[in-house]
Parts: structure tokens; sequence; C-alpha cells
């Protein structure tokens, strides 16, 4: 029975700890930048509100004309990007332990990183070194993601070669 129960239990994937890892330290970090992002965001957005009141024109009215600067486009960009970020971080902590999605995550980890990079929130100029860092996580998520894969075709093929070989009827 004992043995039954062992052979059923799947084993975990080696690169598990390395994509929770790198989850929980994006989850941290862009949480952390969306968190100081929103407060100054809501900081400068307190004069357009008070306009607002005291002309009594719609708050999203005067946002939307104060969004056709590029600056503040830019700073929209951002927070949509740091909020993508940790909900995919967040996607990553449920799926660390499994295998089939690691293609999808390896993808979107790369994407993150590009995209970040073009916004400006990724560096890899040795000067900007805090923004060197932020790529750490994105790169333990990638390196977490191929582990798992490289792990789960080792056990293919264990189990593959650890079968006995069909028998085939013979036709005569």
């Amino acid at each position: 029975m004992e043995d039954a129960r062992k052979r059923r239990r799947r084993r975990p994937l080696h690169g598990r700890h390395l994509l929770a890892l790198g989850a929980l330290a994006l989850l941290g970090l862009s949480g952390y930048e969306l968190w100081i992002r929103l407060e100054d965001f809501w900081a400068w957005s307190s004069g357009i509100r008070h306009l607002s009141q005291v002309r009594g024109t719609p708050f999203i009215q005067d946002m939307a004309i104060v969004f056709e600067a590029p600056e503040m486009r830019q700073l929209g960009y951002k927070l949509l990007f740091l909020l993508g970020a940790v909900i995919f971080a967040i996607i990553c902590l449920f799926r660390r332990n499994r295998a089939k999605g690691a293609w999808l995550l390896l993808v979107l980890d790369t994407a993150l990183a590009v995209g970040g990079a073009l916004l400006g929130l990724y560096s890899l100029r040795p000067s900007d070194w805090a923004q060197v860092l932020k790529l750490v996580p994105i790169a333990l998520i990638a390196a977490g993601s191929v582990i798992n894969m490289v792990h789960r075709q080792a056990l293919r093929r264990r189990r593959a070669q650890r079968r006995p070989p069909e028998k085939k009827a013979d036709a005569s």
C-alpha cells in the first residue's frame, strides 16, 4: 500500500523554489514601487480634484485633459505596467509547481523585462545598479521556469526508460 502511494505521488519540480523566490521578490519590489507612484499620483491629483469641485466639472473630464500631456501618459503606463507586474508575480506564485504553463510564464517574463526596459523602469547600465537589481527577480522566475521544463523532460525520459518494451502481436 505504501509503495503504491509513493509511486502515484508526483515529484515536485526542482525550479519551484527559484520561481517562488523570484515571484516574491518581484511582488515586493513592484508592489512597493506601485505604492510609491500611486501616493505621488494621489498627491499630484489633489489639485485637480479641488479644481473639479470648485468649478463643478467631472473629475474624469479634467484628468483626461491632464493625461494628454506625454509625461502623464508615461506615468499612467508605468502604473499599469507595475500593476501587471504584481499580477504576474501572484500568478507565478500559484503556478510555480506546474510545468505545463512554464512556456507561457517564460514568454510573459521576457515581455515583462522588455516592457520595463522600454518604459525606463529597468536598465542594464552599471551606473544604475538599483535598476539592474530589479531585473534579478525576473531572472529568477525565468531560471525557475527553465529548470521546471528541463526537470519535467527528464522525468518523462526516466519513465519511458523504465517501462518494459511493448510486445507486438504476431500476425502468423
